[in-house]
């Protein structure tokens, strides 16, 4: 027993170490790169995040370089960041060389965790191996989905080294690395009831909630399918256990993902990239998803199929209908379905060997024949993966780029003062610079609704009509903005997001142009975010769309007014500065910033007000006249002051429950009779 016992924990290594060195062997060359050829690709934001988090590892509360400033909190989840960062900073290496090689480790890493939950659930290690190595190499969405094929090139193209060589997800493909891990430690810590696998099973939780925002749904489908399936004793209890887990790791993680974050993401995902609002057709696609899933739940149990192939068959079907429902009947059941596709593969990948297991049993000699196959099979598709990853993962001088030389050309008139810059000169502007950006993030992460109005306003020009430029221009003073790239209708910038992109030509001072990319001044009064105005001219409703104007129009007025002076800025970190005003009865210091509560003000030791503006923005109201001195600090406010306080009591509760499971251990040792 002990023999055969050694022999299967060398072979599931063995197996474990042949799947990683299949996917290094695929994907090396991603070990290497430092900047892709696919610069339409948004891993310039990641890249630019991990760089600011290497550089201010101890100052990450307000992030103003994006979107008129914004929490931390609302860059991106940051685990997949830290991680580069931390690379980076003891390696020595590039951000974006240290970004490609981490997000390179975790798509190696993928199959690998795959192949141990599918070996613990099942025990069949050779199926499971299978699964894995399918998983690694093929993609099933490419043959059932003919959207997902034309996109990757072909039925053969792995999707999953697509979605890292050329979207650069690395965020996603990170998520889907832990998930495995994530569950499997779930289900030991229900199968045997020990602190250690809570503990492990909250952390590898925390880190897929924490690396990507599809990691919670795909957390809570294999946990609901896990539960449905997998036969333990007491059945009540266990669900219990499973959300206290589940509960504790989200307050652990809390001060990372507060729910205001959850909030805007929930609330702004609806419309990005399509409009995924709530419908008839989505509650159509929830039915069809909640019938099929009982319907196949009673076929396999009536089948008495084993628990394993149970579960990967339900995890299967609900992860596949979420992108074909969408791609090939236009059904939404969330946001952003069709991105659901690697989910997709990894469920099938698991689902046809090991509920094919079944069968193949029963009929060894097909079994051989198939085992062959599959084997013929992963030979060729590693060389074919090989060659693909050639054609893929491709570096490019990046100082000859345009997002390089927009860049540069900023830098040379500007240094802290706020821009535009759109598409993926946008994506990697940080990465060269720490020059504030009027937007540059991502769009399900903004908390202000009004930026975004004013960014599709600015780009489209919708019903403006002849008053575009000076519109566009309102919105662009208005946040305090002072230059703009615009890419020409004949740029060599992939996102051409202007309708109009001819329209400030001639009409604004033109810095610099580079193959009809185009950057302009925007003439301001001052160059700060701060500024002296009159109460009245402060903007105090909401504007209902990017044509309603009319107070826009009175607070810029005062903005360019010379007899307002304006209120200067000094930084003393990331969260944190000094403001000079010259004020007057009647006056407010309008700072143009993101409000959010957990901003402060003081005058002289004093507490001074802080109010939201209808444009979302800061309004200061000190109680001094003439010259006023004032510190104004962001400490994340009463939400993240309680985030980090229970995020604390869950780690000191979760440190004492295993001292004492540890003390009671011991003592039951102590007393054991000899």
């Amino acid at each position: 027993m002990a023999a055969g016992r050694f022999h299967r924990t060398h072979l599931l290594w063995a197996y474990a170490v042949l799947l990683f060195s299949v996917n290094v062997y695929v994907a090396h060359r991603l070990f290497t790169l430092e900047y892709s050829a696919h610069l339409e690709s948004n891993e310039g934001t990641f890249i630019a995040i991990a760089r600011l988090m290497a550089a201010h590892p101890t100052d990450l509360l307000w992030w103003p370089f994006w979107d008129a400033g914004i929490p931390f909190q609302n860059t991106y989840l940051p685990l997949l960041h830290a991680i580069v960062a931390i690379f980076s900073r003891l390696t020595g290496c590039s951000p974006a060389l240290s970004f490609h090689a981490v997000s390179g480790f975790f798509y190696c890493l993928g199959p690998v965790s795959v192949f141990f939950l599918a070996a613990a659930l099942s025990q069949r290690l050779g199926y499971s191996f299978i699964a894995s190595l399918l998983y690694s190499l093929i993609s099933p969405s490419s043959f059932l989905i003919p959207a997902v094929r034309r996109d990757a090139g072909g039925v053969w193209n792995a999707r999953r080294l697509q979605i890292i060589g050329f979207y650069g997800e690395g965020p996603h493909i990170t998520t889907l690395a832990l998930l495995p891990f994530a569950v499997l430690l779930l289900y030991l810590a229900l199968k045997h009831h020990r602190p250690r696998y809570y503990v492990l099973t909250g952390l590898l939780m925390a880190g897929v909630v924490l690396s990507n925002a599809f990691g919670t749904v795909d957390l809570a489908i294999m946990t609901v399918c896990l539960l449905a399936t997998v036969s333990f004793d007491r059945f009540w209890r266990n669900v219990l256990v499973t959300m206290v887990v589940s509960l504790s790791t989200y307050l652990f993680i809390s001060p990372s993902l507060p729910p205001s974050v959850m909030r805007v993401i929930q609330i702004n995902s609806r419309d990005v990239g399509g409009d995924f609002r709530f419908s008839a057709r989505a509650a159509l696609g929830f039915l069809i998803l909640g019938i099929g899933f009982l319907l196949l739940w009673w076929i396999t149990r009536r089948c008495k199929m084993p628990d394993y192939s149970r579960f990967f068959v339900l995890f299967a079907f609900v992860v596949s209908g979420i992108p074909f429902l969408s791609l090939i009947a236009d059904i939404n059941v969330l946001p952003q379905p069709h991105r659901y596709q690697v989910e997709m593969e990894m469920g099938l990948c698991l689902a046809v060997p090991l509920a094919g297991a079944l069968v193949l049993d029963r009929v060894p000699r097909l079994r051989m024949i198939l085992v062959g196959l599959v084997l013929i099979l992963s030979v060729r598709q590693t060389i074919h993966n090989v060659r693909y990853a050639r054609k893929l993962i491709v570096p490019v001088d990046i100082t000859t780029t345009i997002p390089y030389k927009a860049a540069m050309a900023m830098k040379q008139y500007y240094q802290t003062e706020r821009v535009m810059v759109p598409g993926s000169a946008g994506y990697l502007f940080n990465v060269f610079t720490d020059i504030p950006q009027l937007h540059g993030g991502h769009d399900p992460n903004v908390p202000n609704w009004v930026l975004r109005v004013a960014i599709f306003t600015i780009f489209s020009g919708l019903n403006a009509g002849s008053r575009d430029v000076e519109i566009s221009l309102l919105w662009l003073k208005a946040f305090g903005t002072q230059a703009i790239m615009v890419p020409g209708p004949t740029s060599i910038e992939y996102f051409r997001v202007f309708e109009h992109p001819n329209k400030f030509d001639g009409l604004l001072p033109l810095l610099w142009n580079f193959e009809d990319s185009k950057i302009f001044a925007i003439p301001n009064r001052s160059s700060s975010l701060g500024h002296i105005v009159p109460a009245e001219a402060i903007v105090s409703r909401t504007p209902v769309n990017g044509l309603d104007i009319e107070q826009l129009s009175s607070y810029v007025a005062a903005l360019d007014n010379p007899s307002y002076p304006a209120a200067e800025i000094k930084w003393h970190n990331l969260h944190s500065f000094h403001l000079d005003a010259r004020r007057q009865p009647g006056h407010v210091i309008s700072v143009q910033m993101t409000y959010h509560p957990g901003w402060h003000a003081t005058v002289g030791g004093q507490p001074a007000p802080i109010t939201r503006d209808g444009l979302g923005l800061m309004v200061v109201r000190p109680g001094c006249v003439g010259d006023c001195s004032i510190e104004m600090f962001y400490d994340g406010g009463l939400e993240l002051m309680l985030a980090r306080i229970l995020s604390a009591m869950v780690a000191l509760a979760t440190l004492a429950y295993c001292l004492m499971h540890l003390r009671r251990r011991g003592g039951s040792q102590a007393v054991a009779p000899r």
